[in-house]
């Protein structure tokens, strides 16, 4: 197998778990690291590894990419994986990890799961974003796994962000911003505020205003086949995908859509979506019961 290995930053957890990867398959197959973590590494694991630059798009001939961190580690390496379909395997170093499917501590485990092909493929969909006029730059990844969000900046004054899909009036929204959400996203920011929590293959696209000033604003689902035009009436706003933020400075038009492709992230039966709600939100445990949560 032809694997690359995507650290966190700065995180020793992250490089212990990376150098007992590279232990464990380095004699069997072809691992790469990100060039820019070589001074992380001893000279005895560098030699049993070649290197890749994660500024630039993964080669295809990959087989797999482990991301091993947490959530946002996977929200980093999507700009690296971009539309290669290339598998991304999560591997938890950190504390939630909705998206990740494995624990560090089960990594041996899951290994030969992994040699065995016993997993599955969750096709994640992406949101695109651009411009009308094409007048904000949003460099070669102009798309999010999680969500792109529109917020308010360097003010207590109310956002006002008016709202189109597929051409059709929806609404204007007076708040602090607005979360436009895929449902991999929906265990994110806009689960914080509030929002619904969707099955990562399921077709929508959630818009969720953030603080409404009309308390009868609601998140709202809609097909994810569906275009969105939003007009900012500010033109002093941020912008996020995902971690990466943008600051603007005009008044603009914008045009979000369902991405072309999807991010493929591997998950094993004993870790899927459902266990996830269970284990990390509690669903189903009687707080007053340790049987139940011990279960």
């Amino acid at each position: 197998m032809k694997i690359a290995l995507f650290i966190s930053r700065k995180n020793q957890l992250s490089v212990d778990c990376c150098i007992e990867i590279i232990n464990l398959l380095g004699a069997d197959n072809d691992i790469s690291i990100d060039q820019a973590y070589k001074s992380y590494f001893s000279e005895d694991i560098l030699s049993k590894v070649s290197f890749f630059d994660s500024s630039k798009k993964i080669e295809t001939n990959h087989d797999f990419l482990f991301s091993i961190g947490g959530d946002g580690t996977i929200l980093r390496s999507i700009t690296y994986i971009k539309d290669s379909g290339i598998p991304i395997l999560g591997i938890n170093t950190g504390r939630l990890g909705f998206l990740t499917g494995l624990q560090k501590e089960s990594l041996r485990k899951g290994l030969e799961l992994l040699k065995d092909n016993k997993y599955q493929i969750v096709k994640r969909s992406t949101i695109t974003i651009r411009s009308e006029n094409n007048n904000i730059d949003f460099g070669e990844s102009p798309f999010a796994l999680n969500e792109i969000t529109i917020h308010r900046k360097d003010t207590t004054s109310l956002l006002n962000i008016s709202c189109e899909i597929d051409n059709m009036y929806h609404t204007d929204y007076w708040s602090d911003g607005l979360i436009v959400s895929t449902p991999t996203g929906s265990t994110g920011y806009s689960l914080s505020n509030g929002g619904p929590i969707v099955a990562p293959e399921s077709g929508i696209i959630i818009l969720n205003p953030i603080s409404p000033h009309n308390i009868n604003m609601r998140p709202f689902l809609i097909n994810d086949t569906s275009s969105i035009k939003i007009i900012v009436k500010e033109k002093d706003y941020s912008l996020s995908l995902d971690s990466r933020i943008y600051s603007i400075d005009k008044k603009s038009i914008l045009l979000i859509k369902k991405s072309d492709f999807t991010i493929n992230t591997i998950e094993f039966a004993e870790d899927n979506f459902f266990k996830k709600l269970r284990d990390r939100l509690f669903w189903g445990q009687d707080m007053r019961n340790t049987d139940s949560i011990n279960k």
